[in-house]
């Protein structure tokens, strides 16, 4: 009755039989990942030897007597748990590796598909030089690239804080756990969204197994579920904030005393996530007038993540002491009624650490024409999310309905300005063909030498479409 504790138990006999009380099942067909081979175990009245305990942070003596260098239950607990988060960081960096990989299948195969005719009816459109393919494509693909930016400066903090013999720091330990499972949220929810956009941009073509995406998107749909359900991650990631890592709040269990207090959870939340001194002169530098301001400015950018972040925050402090005062002796009735609330402060935070790793990422970058592409798609994946949280946005007054339809032609401008770039944003993935490993990625060549004898015909049309065809860049691929 000590909290979650490793053990290792036998549960087969030197001829490979189940052990006496231990029960082995399969789990069944699956919907995806059939190379997964998945079972249950249950145990009836199995003992297991005392020097059976994994027992760095808990020992039991000979006759019975439990100890822990860990004294608070709490703690013990999220010490135990946090070997959990590994495999959270792994989850979300596989589940952008498949996204990159639809994304690359379905920006290449629309450079080469052509549909309807234009005005002049002389050659059909290129599948990417329509507006609605780029809206399914280039945020989803702006997003990808934020979050391989908050993946990257996640796995290097995993490396810090963990990868050392010496004592880890709790906070920081806590830190990386909160981060762990946010972006793991972030990125399994958006592999399945952008999957799904990617299996349409490609037609009935996108349903063919042949063409990747169909097991693409069967594999990863479990990632929402596995390695912790997606919505209790973020609350999760909402108790952090809420009670700035205070073991008094308890474990996962329940949200303890609700007591909250709100300069702690101000000072958590400002907290930087990365190029600390580049982006409090970014947001420092913006007037105070946002209709001054360019909505293409990173500060601004910046601050409206933040100030939605922190204001959503406040309110659900506030809705959380009002229901403390009213519902003293309903723990369960006190969070639940702001649940919805509670999501999506953690949701604004993943936001926002996101866009700051993407900023930090842009600032580390040496060569100029990458930076320069790089900043234009972390212009798009800001926008498209404030576009999305048009409503919230305008309902608070931090946008004028004049503002909020400017935004959306911004967003259509950079879908237009980034048109010829789609296909060096995806080559940056660096996922060789072998790898892609669909078909109709075979077809590039025999279209691109039919493209190239009707430009040798009409030299005029060449000049026309060379831009959109080739996606050439002026840059290397970031």
């Amino acid at each position: 009755r000590h909290g979650v504790h490793a053990w290792l138990v036998p549960i087969r006999d030197e001829h490979g039989n189940p052990m006496p009380g231990v029960t082995i099942g399969d789990a069944g067909p699956k919907a995806g990942l059939l190379g997964v081979d998945n079972g249950r175990l249950s145990f009836d009245h199995v003992r297991v030897p005392r020097d059976m305990l994994l027992d760095r942070y808990a020992q039991v003596a000979e006759d019975g007597t439990y100890s822990s260098p860990i004294e608070n239950d709490s703690r013990r607990f999220f010490t135990m748990l946090g070997t959990l988060v590994r495999g959270r960081v792994s989850v979300g960096g596989a589940a952008s590796a498949a996204t990159k990989a639809a994304l690359a299948i379905a920006v290449r195969y629309g450079d080469i598909r052509r549909q309807f005719s234009d005005a002049e009816g002389d050659r059909e459109v290129l599948l990417n030089d329509y507006l609605a393919h780029q809206r399914k494509l280039l945020p989803a693909l702006a997003t990808t690239y934020a979050l391989h930016f908050a993946q990257t400066e996640l796995v290097a903090a995993l490396d810090e804080i963990q990868g050392g013999d010496g004592p880890v720091d709790e906070h920081r330990q806590r830190e990386l756990e909160s981060r762990a499972a946010g972006l793991k949220a972030a990125q399994t929810w958006h592999a399945t969204r952008t999957i799904q956009a990617c299996r349409e941009a490609c037609g009935g073509a996108g349903y063919l197994s042949e063409n990747r995406l169909p097991s693409l998107k069967a594999d990863t749909d479990v990632f929402t579920t596995f390695e912790g359900d997606n919505t209790v991650l973020l609350q999760l990631v909402a108790k952090g904030l809420l009670t700035g890592y205070r073991d008094e709040f308890g474990s996962l269990d329940g949200w303890g005393r609700a007591s909250f207090v709100a300069e702690q959870v101000r000072e958590m939340v400002l907290e930087r996530t990365a190029a600390r001194a580049l982006i409090a002169r970014l947001v420092g530098a913006v007037p105070g007038r946002d209709d001054e301001v360019a909505v293409t400015d990173r500060g601004w950018q910046l601050k409206v993540f933040e100030d939605r972040e922190e204001h959503l925050l406040d309110s659900a402090v506030r809705r959380l002491r009002g229901g403390a005062s009213s519902k003293k002796d309903r723990p369960f009735d006190i969070f639940n009624d702001v649940q919805d609330h509670v999501l999506a402060v953690a949701a604004a935070h993943v936001d926002r650490v996101t866009l700051e790793a993407f900023v930090a990422g842009i600032d580390a970058t040496a060569d100029p024409g990458v930076k320069e592409l790089l900043s234009r798609v972390c212009d798009l994946y800001a926008l498209s999310v404030i576009e999305a949280n048009k409503g919230w946005l305008l309902e608070h007054g931090r946008l004028t309905p004049a503002r909020s339809k400017a935004i959306t032609g911004v967003v259509n401008g950079l879908l237009k300005e980034l048109r010829p770039y789609m296909r060096t944003l995806v080559d940056g993935f660096a996922i060789p063909d072998a790898w892609l490993h669909a078909a109709i990625l075979r077809e590039e060549p025999a279209r691109q030498d039919e493209m190239a004898a009707h430009d040798a015909a009409d030299p005029q049309a060449a000049g026309a479409e060379s831009t959109a065809a080739t996606a050439d860049s002026p840059a290397a691929a970031p």
